[in-house]
């Protein structure tokens, strides 16, 4: 119960409508009230902009993983990633918006909270490192124009205590975050995948005429990625296979092309990715 009040705090201050209407009631009134003694307006000079220039879309925050046991995925998405005109995407998946004065102070925190803390990964306290634990990946974009990450070894295995205080309050901000949207995230854009196959001696399919043929690639991996938009995309998303958990997984086809066979995945890009 005390999670769920303090989660609820975090995201009436950074603006999320999720738990206004608990809040009405004392004991979510006072949650909110406690919860915003760690997210006021911290000390920043006036002369140097909390966030980018207006009309320029940058990436203004992001939580995420990284390492661990589970093999890289080379379409992973961070788990939230925040945007300069308050988009906020979560798992490649789902999306909500902030608005300008909820952005500016979920901003503004983030950087005074991680303001100063090692690039060098954090481990629990009184902790060595972790076989096969994954680390905690916080970024956030500082006055300046910098674009700061902060990595802690198995941050989200629910020992928050064991961590300085302030990036135990960033993971909490942007946690807060992923059980409030409720908007599938869709775009016109797709982020596709295509690297070797491993299955040998299997039924091949001719590579899409509508997409360019993968290059030769490295031959352990072959992988390449890349970012296309309208009949492009649409060949993708017939052609390869998704990786949108909400749908149902069609069969993986392995494709037969100039540099040998092949496999494509795709899911829709975010904002920033472009190429």
């Amino acid at each position: 119960m005390k999670q769920t009040k303090y989660l609820c705090a975090v995201a009436l201050i950074i603006g999320v409508t999720g738990c206004q209407s608990s809040a009405k009631s004392g004991g979510a009134a006072g949650a909110t009230s406690g919860g915003a003694s760690t997210s006021a307006s911290p000390s920043v000079s006036p002369s140097v902009p909390l966030l980018p220039p207006s009309g320029v879309l940058t990436r203004v925050a992001e939580m995420g993983h990284s390492g661990g046991f589970a093999a890289p995925n080379e379409l992973a998405v961070p788990a939230v990633v925040a945007y300069s005109d308050g988009t906020v995407v979560l798992n490649g998946q789902k999306h909500l918006t902030l608005t300008p004065g909820a952005l500016d102070v979920l901003i503004s925190t983030l950087q005074q909270d991680l303001k100063g803390q090692p690039a060098s990964e954090i481990l629990p306290k009184g902790e060595h490192a972790i076989p096969d634990a994954a680390s905690t990946d916080i970024g956030v974009y500082q006055p300046g124009g910098t674009y700061q990450m902060v990595h802690a070894l198995a941050l989200d295995t629910g020992n928050a205590a064991q961590y300085p205080a302030p990036v135990a309050d960033a993971f909490a901000k942007l946690q807060a975050l992923t059980s409030d949207a409720t908007t599938p995230y869709t775009t016109t854009k797709v982020r596709y995948s295509v690297k070797c196959s491993t299955a040998a001696g299997g039924p091949e399919q001719p590579w899409p005429k509508a997409l360019p043929q993968p290059g030769a690639g490295q031959p352990t991996t072959c992988v390449e990625l890349h970012t296309v938009d309208g009949a492009a995309a649409d060949a993708v998303k017939s052609a390869c296979t998704a990786t949108d958990t909400r749908q149902p997984q069609p069969a993986v086809v392995v494709y037969r092309t100039d540099n040998g066979p092949r496999v494509c995945r795709w899911r829709y890009a975010l904002p920033d990715e472009t190429s």
